[in-house]
């Protein structure tokens, strides 16, 4: 698939704008974004034509949309009143960590979720207050004062609106067995008042923090999502998966700690053709790189299993509403060692 560099115009803008003042608040829409057309419901035939894309949970059919029509005809998504073309995909988006009630359901800790030494990209991670785990996203730095730091989701390293600064971050996370005896950071500061599910958290075990994707390699800097690329990501979850960016400048209202919010500078990711999962609870926080490159692209949040989507926020906004840089130069490995203490239950 080409890869589509098209300039959003100020009508294309326009239009994705009026589509979210209508319908990104419906309780049965998902996600407005601008992308590529959907053509099948499993997401894997994609047109290269432009449309602004109102997702929906549910999709409704001949007498049953006909009725819907009939009661709700505020809430049928109108090309006309949006003003270009239209496409309305399905996709039921929720967050992607491990959730903290996942001790019902135990997930084996794997080789991602052990004590890594120096840490890296792709492995779990946890705050002090929540057991489940999510992915520790990759090595930053703050552009002032150079101060090393971790960047992941909020809903990671915080999700909690009552949480100040200082929370004690644990690698593993809480859900592989990780506690007080494993904190190698503290949270900092986070990016939700600008729209954005991303968080930062520095350093301050005795454990490094090294420029490496698990399985990928190191990244080697920053790049705009665009329609049709080929991405690549490291997740605690599902490990090393791949996607094509079908859908970008996606805007959707999501659910945390029991407060709807609403996230912009969404990037729509789609399986490749052979239909392998592209994501999975736990890899929150990942990041996900060009797959030629190995540039960061964004920064993974959420996703959908039926169809098999994966979410992310554009790297570049994540960064600046953070002000921090991500770290792309090699560094020397140098260990620690780390004795690892089983908990008492698994």
């Amino acid at each position: 698939m080409a890869i589509l560099n098209e300039r959003l115009t100020e009508t294309v803008q326009r239009a994705l704008n009026r589509a979210v003042s209508l319908y990104l608040f419906d309780p049965n829409v998902s996600l407005i974004d601008l992308g590529l057309r959907i053509r099948d419901s499993q997401g894997q035939k994609l047109e290269e034509e432009l449309c602004v894309r109102v997702h929906v949970r549910q999709k409704l059919y001949a007498e049953a949309f006909e009725a819907f029509a009939a009661r709700y005809p505020e809430r049928v998504i109108d090309p006309k009143r949006v003003g270009f073309v239209v496409d309305v995909p399905a996709g039921n988006y929720h967050v992607h960590s491990w959730p903290w009630w996942s001790w019902y359901q135990p997930v084996p800790t794997g080789p991602r979720g052990r004590v890594f030494n120096p840490m890296r990209g792709g492995i779990s991670i946890s705050n002090a207050l929540k057991f489940g785990y999510g992915t520790l996203g990759g090595q930053v730095v703050e552009r002032e004062t150079g101060v090393e730091m971790i960047l992941s989701n909020w809903h990671v390293l915080v999700d909690s609106w009552s949480i100040r600064p200082g929370l004690p971050i644990y690698q593993p996370g809480q859900g592989d067995g990780g506690g007080a005896q494993y904190t190698v950071a503290r949270f900092t500061r986070h990016a939700m008042d600008q729209f954005i599910d991303a968080a930062v958290a520095e350093l301050t075990g005795p454990r490094s923090l090294i420029n490496e994707q698990l399985g990928l390699g190191p990244v080697t800097g920053v790049t705009q999502p665009v329609l049709g690329l080929i991405v690549t990501k490291s997740g605690r979850r599902t490990g090393v998966t791949s996607g094509v960016i079908t859908g970008i400048d996606g805007r959707q209202v999501m659910t945390y700690a029991g407060v709807q919010r609403v996230i912009r500078h969404v990037v729509h990711i789609a399986g490749t053709p052979n239909g392998a999962q592209v994501s999975d609870k736990g890899d929150s926080g990942a990041w996900w790189l060009e797959q030629e490159t190995r540039q960061a692209v964004g920064l993974h949040f959420a996703g959908s299993d039926l169809p098999e989507y994966g979410l992310a926020i554009a790297m570049p906004p994540v960064l600046d509403a953070l002000n921090v840089d991500i770290v792309t130069s090699p560094q020397p490995v140098m260990t620690t060692p780390i004795r690892r203490v089983e908990p008492a239950i698994r």
